[in-house]
């Protein structure tokens, strides 16, 4: 048989509708279980009726709020050591590539010469592309390109401040609250 709505309506606070208390009338004449749970119940509400309320013990305000406190602290540390474990995983990682990089520069020096050489030779043709395409509208191409040079490091540089004085921000929240 199943119980499950009928249980539910037994224990619940709010009023029944007029369908679901027929139906439960009905399933308490065939249920002895659930007739057990309803008389159950309601002694259970009796008791909890008749049940004094104690109060608590002297001080309990103050204990409950140095505990907080004290969570909270502990709960501070763990981040601040969560913070510093992760941190230093990205700097032992990023040492690792760098370690990596050097010692292929040691053992072969050409190939990394190469390379950079190569990423050199890719920025200065974008620099003379860029320049080339400012001297096609017949403007006076390097300022521009050293204006736009100079906006895009303000933008980036802009940027990172924003990002360090809201981490910044964010973490003295944290430590005052």
């Amino acid at each position: 048989m199943n119980h499950h709505p009928f249980r539910e309506w037994l224990v619940a606070e709010d009023e029944l509708s007029s369908e679901q208390d027929q139906a439960l009338k009905q399933h308490l004449l065939d249920c002895e279980s659930c007739r057990e749970l309803q008389t159950s119940w309601k002694e259970l509400q009796v008791e909890i009726k008749r049940a004094v309320e104690v109060p608590p013990a002297a001080g309990f305000v103050m204990r409950w709020q140095a505990n907080l406190v004290m969570y909270q602290q502990v709960q501070q540390k763990r981040r601040g050591w969560v913070t510093i474990g992760v941190t230093a995983m990205l700097v032992i990682s990023l040492l690792v590539l760098l370690m990596v990089q050097v010692w292929s520069l040691i053992h072969a020096p050409d190939a990394f010469l190469a390379a950079w050489f190569d990423r050199l030779v890719a920025v200065l043709s974008i620099f003379y592309s860029i320049q080339n395409l400012v001297h096609s509208f017949s403007l006076p191409g390097p300022v521009y390109t050293l204006a736009g040079m100079v906006l895009l490091f303000g933008i980036v540089s802009f940027m990172s401040v924003l990002w360090l004085a809201t981490y910044r921000k964010i973490s003295m929240a944290r430590r005052e609250a």
